[in-house]
């Protein structure tokens, strides 16, 4: 099926049901999933995954909807639930799409999608979750036990398309391997983590990488001291500042800023962090996992 082509009919039926402008996003994917723990196979999933949705304009009211069921009846529904729910919705001043001159792709190879994850063996993806637990469970007699192991593939494919004349596509994929080992001493039991993620297979740790470091993190938790409470200075590891990193995007996200859901609101031209502090959102290096050639709305990614 040309998705590109359906998304584009879908933009046109709804500007001919009424809509002002339009937006149809299409997303197919196909995803593996294999489970092993203690040596053996716990479970295995593949799944595959196609929907559209779409999101219209009439006047300042939006209306959005979505399905998976992209058959010709299913289309139509979509459409008319997007009309029906934007003809019950209040007006929203600043509800508009992208200028045109603001809409376009990133030229060139973003390195987002790899070959070698297509066709992957099933025996290999199994072998390498079983190598990563393995390796785990031989660093050290005190890693008794193990949560298991995952290795995970996935395929995807995103297009777009809008009524002030965009259109684009791109492909994605990537893989992932992560362990959890059980680490004991006396009656301490502790646990931890550690995953490699790459777009291609060739691009993650080892698997006897993974399952070493996994069992270090959890044996240096073992009769771990308690710290009292005290104001000194912390450095945060890799992971850590990632999440408090997730908080402070998610505070500067436009919708949250529009519906005063975030502490930052209001806050333009404030100081709300330390000298020093500089945070960048880039969308365009190549391979990473919050790269595209062009964002939810059609315009360009960039470095901000």
């Amino acid at each position: 099926m040309d998705f590109l082509n359906l998304a584009q009919d879908v933009v046109k039926r709804a500007h001919a049901a009424g809509a002002t402008d339009a937006e149809c996003t299409i997303a197919e994917g196909e995803e593996f999933s294999a489970n092993v723990r203690m040596r053996e196979v716990e479970n295995l999933k593949e799944a595959g995954s196609r929907g559209a949705g779409l999101r219209i304009l009439i006047g300042r009211k939006t209306g959005a909807s979505y399905t998976s069921d992209l058959s010709e009846e299913g289309i139509q529904h979509l459409v008319k639930s997007a009309i029906e729910l934007a003809d019950i919705t209040t007006e929203d001043p600043h509800a508009d799409l992208p200028g045109v001159e603001e809409l376009g792709s990133i030229p060139g190879d973003l390195a987002l999608y790899s070959q070698d994850v297509e066709g992957l063996d099933t025996a290999l993806k199994i072998s390498t979750a079983k190598r990563a637990e393995e390796a785990a469970l031989s660093t050290d007699p005190r890693i008794s036990n193990s949560e298991g192991a995952s290795f995970d593939s996935h395929l995807g494919r995103h297009i777009f398309a809008n009524s002030r004349g965009f259109s684009g596509e791109y492909r994605s994929s990537y893989c992932s391997l992560s362990t959890v080992p059980v680490a004991r001493d006396g009656e301490c039991m502790e646990r931890d983590y550690w995953y490699t993620m790459a777009r291609g297979f060739a691009g993650l740790e080892s698997p006897e990488l993974v399952g070493r470091t996994a069992a270090q993190r959890a044996l240096r938790r073992l009769n771990a001291v308690k710290v009292e409470t005290q104001k000194v200075p912390v450095v945060f590891e890799p992971r850590t500042a990632r999440s408090l990193l997730d908080n402070i995007f998610e505070a500067v996200h436009g919708m949250s800023i529009y519906r005063h859901e975030s502490f930052l609101a209001g806050k333009l031209g404030e100081k709300v962090a330390v000298d020093g502090l500089t945070v960048i959102d880039d969308a365009t290096i190549p391979g990473l996992f919050g790269t595209s050639p062009f964002d939810d709305e059609g315009v360009p990614s960039r470095r901000t």
